[in-house]
């Protein structure tokens, strides 16, 4: 399947993901919404949970790029550990999917986030321990994603994380002292 096709079954999954849901989302809406026929979608995807790991899999490589264009400029460990935990809860909670799906689907998401991220969590580590590392860089990498996937999953708490500034200051205090 060429770029273009796949790039507008996933652009009219991602759609109809934001629009309808994870359970009311169907093939053919997609198929409609990328102006294809049904049977390209289930071709490329013959389950609808196939394109939905699609879908999650393209936006954590944007995650993951922006994370990149926030702290590749800045000049120390340190400094990009306590940026990178600001900028990742930023664009985790603003991102409009996942706002979507957790305040109106949490039991349909929250496994993929959970029970079944190892995919993600595995790109996500491998992505973060190359750019550490350091020493350890596989457990500091994945101990750095589960604490700020825990606070975006979770958000009541009695450590304030509500702006960058906040989430900031909790870093340097708490993660940063992790850094060999």
């Amino acid at each position: 399947m060429r770029d273009e096709s796949l790039g507008r079954i996933l652009d009219a999954a991602y759609a109809s993901l934001l629009e309808q849901g994870l359970r009311r989302s169907t093939m053919d809406d997609v198929a409609r919404r990328a102006g294809i026929a049904r049977v390209t979608v289930y071709r490329r995807f013959p389950r609808k949970s196939d394109l939905v790991q699609a879908v999650i899999t393209r936006e954590l490589r944007r995650f993951l790029r922006a994370f990149e264009q926030a702290v590749a400029p800045l000049p120390t460990m340190a400094d990009r550990v306590v940026e990178g935990f600001a900028v990742a809860l930023r664009l985790a909670r603003g991102h409009p999917l996942l706002r979507r799906l957790l305040a109106t689907e949490p039991e349909t998401i929250l496994p993929l986030l959970t029970l079944e991220a190892g995919p993600y969590l595995a790109v996500a580590r491998a992505y973060l321990a190359r750019h550490l590392a350091v020493r350890e860089s596989d457990a500091l990498a994945e101990t750095f994603i589960r604490v700020a996937l825990s606070f975006v999953l979770v958000p009541d708490s009695a450590i304030p994380l509500g702006n960058d500034e906040d989430a900031r200051a909790y870093a340097r205090r708490h993660l940063v002292p992790l850094l060999p």
